[in-house]
């Protein structure tokens, strides 16, 4: 395999994981807020755009942060969303490790 196939898998499986990740973790929170938090929390064409915007500057996982943040406006918010990119980042290195060991066993 050469470096720039290598690159688009590691691309490729980044995006599927990152988008896939930001998009259930903002969502299912959301259905599970009430009260002053729900009101807090992004109207859905915001939401899209915001995680659009930030896919396009390459640190989509930052929505979840801000979300958590946005939403409930303490410490417990920030180390909440802190958690959640770190579970991101961590998915994402295991998925392109397999998708890379994948390609390699397979011979591609």
């Amino acid at each position: 395999m050469t470096p720039g196939n290598e690159e688009f898998v590691r691309v490729v499986t980044s995006l599927a994981v990152t988008l896939s990740g930001v998009i259930a973790i903002i969502v299912v929170d959301e259905r599970r807020l009430v009260g002053v938090e729900l009101e807090r929390a992004w109207p859905p064409l915001s939401r899209d755009c915001a995680i659009l915007a930030l896919l396009h500057i390459g640190v989509p996982h930052l929505c979840v942060l801000v979300h958590f943040i946005r939403t409930r406006r303490s410490l417990r918010g920030g180390v909440l969303g802190l958690a959640w990119v770190a579970a991101i980042l961590m998915c994402n290195i295991g998925a392109q490790l397999a998708a890379l060991a994948t390609v390699d066993w397979l011979g591609l």
